[in-house]
């Protein structure tokens, strides 16, 4: 009886363990012919320069062209592209910042070693969205996501740059939920400079996000140096706008109400 019950714990155990390591491939598109999802390869691109500035990297090599039929658990007769394949708890960490860039973007659990596993690296804070809308044509979107930034000496330097700040990023969606454009600017900062550098530091506030005219938004911010030298900028607006026209999206930012410290 004894061995009985210590064979049925040992089940359980190893049961409990195979479950705890399913594999999941995230993967961004798919296409029944190779030549269809090799056309999809160049929107890439613009998603590519958004993950790199949201710290989300790729293993070397991925996306990956495959056949779905050479992943077990997906289904047979797709070409798909392979964003990598993760630990269960990993891949919703990373599917969730994808699908902020590439609303398509999907997770499929499949039969991998965890040996074999190549995930990618989140090491950005989470995005967070915002409700900015602007009355766009049909079909496209203005999609905004903030996320937090910072920085500090490494544990062995006694000296360096520290700084906190929160990142603006604006995606323009097409129809099928493609991504045509981004850009980003950050609003709130606070900075303190290396001391052996001298005084230096700033903080910037965020006055707002408001619509101009139908296809605008203009990101307003405040900021004012700690202590600041003869006739360097003691205070400043910096005002960035960002417009959606057809399906290009710009950005610009402008200094105003600049003041800069008295020289004695």
């Amino acid at each position: 009886m004894r061995a009985w019950f210590m064979g049925l714990c040992l089940l359980v155990v190893l049961g409990s363990a195979r479950a705890e390591a399913k594999s999941v491939a995230l993967i961004w598109k798919g296409a029944k012919t190779q030549a269809d999802v090799e056309a999809q390869r160049s929107a890439w691109s613009g998603i590519e320069a958004v993950l790199e500035k949201t710290k989300l990297e790729l293993p070397q090599g991925y996306p990956k062209l495959v056949r779905s039929d050479t992943l077990a658990g997906l289904k047979p007769g797709f070409w798909v592209w392979l964003v990598g394949v993760c630990e269960a708890a990993d891949a919703a960490k990373v599917l969730e910042h994808l699908k902020a860039l590439a609303p398509d973007a999907y997770s499929r659990e499949v039969e991998v070693e965890a040996v074999d596993r190549q995930c990618p690296s989140a090491e950005g804070e989470p995005l967070v969205a915002r409700d900015e809308k602007l009355a766009l044509p049909k079909g496209l979107k203005l999609r905004v996501f903030t996320q937090d930034e910072s920085g500090a000496p490494a544990p062995d330097e006694e000296f360096g740059d520290t700084f906190t700040q929160t990142r603006y990023f604006f995606l323009l969606m097409g129809k099928k939920g493609e991504l045509l454009g981004s850009a980003d600017a950050v609003g709130e900062e606070d900075f303190t400079g290396d001391v052996r550098q001298g005084p230096s530091g700033y903080r910037c506030t965020l006055e707002g996000v408001t619509r101009s005219g139908a296809s605008s938004l203009v990101l307003t911010r405040s900021c004012s140096a700690g202590a600041a030298e003869c006739g360097s900028v003691a205070s400043g607006d910096d005002v960035t706008t960002v417009t959606v026209k057809g399906d290009t999206l710009t950005s610009v930012t402008k200094r105003r109400n600049e003041q800069r410290a008295e020289c004695d």
